[in-house]
């Protein structure tokens, strides 16, 4: 028969704690710890408060950032996004369109109101559905903001 202590050590490798002593006779009571701890109700109660029109604000930051501002983890930001049908964290996407936006108003010329208008109007649509893809005509208009600021560059350290 194995002694107390052998019996303990083996307890204590499967994260098991005795409370009572083995040795008299008694079955034991035993309190399991790790990762079968249920989670406290405080996080389940912030990630359940999470709406869609929370999440959705927050879509201009990234998403370290944004879990910090709503008090939760990244991990509980990440789950509730899920929960709520959001894939993945559209940032990249809204950061790509406010640079796009910015690029447009810094060579402004005439006609150009309309072109910020559609970038506007695919901000707020990726706001309510982060799964749509940035359309055809945007991903043109980016590629030729791109194409002219390599053109200005050029021609400033040629003139240099």
């Amino acid at each position: 028969m194995a002694s107390s202590n052998t019996i303990r050590r083996i307890y204590a490798m499967k994260d098991v704690y005795p409370i009572s002593d083995i040795t008299d006779g008694v079955n034991p009571i035993h309190v399991q710890v790790g990762s079968q701890t249920p989670p406290s109700n405080r996080i389940r109660s912030k990630r359940a408060a999470l709406t869609y029109n929370h999440v959705a604000e927050k879509f201009t930051m990234p998403i370290s950032v944004a879990a910090k501002e709503l008090g939760v983890s990244t991990s509980t930001l990440k789950y509730r996004c899920r929960e709520l049908g959001i894939p993945y964290w559209p940032y990249v996407k809204m950061k790509s369109l406010a640079t796009l936006e910015s690029s447009v108003l810094g060579f402004a010329r005439a006609g150009s109101q309309h072109i910020i208008r559609h970038i506007r109007e695919e901000m707020e649509a990726i706001m309510d559905n982060p799964t749509l893809k940035i359309s055809d005509e945007t991903k043109d208009l980016r590629y030729r903001m791109y194409e002219l600021k390599k053109k200005m560059k050029r021609k400033a350290t040629v003139a240099v």
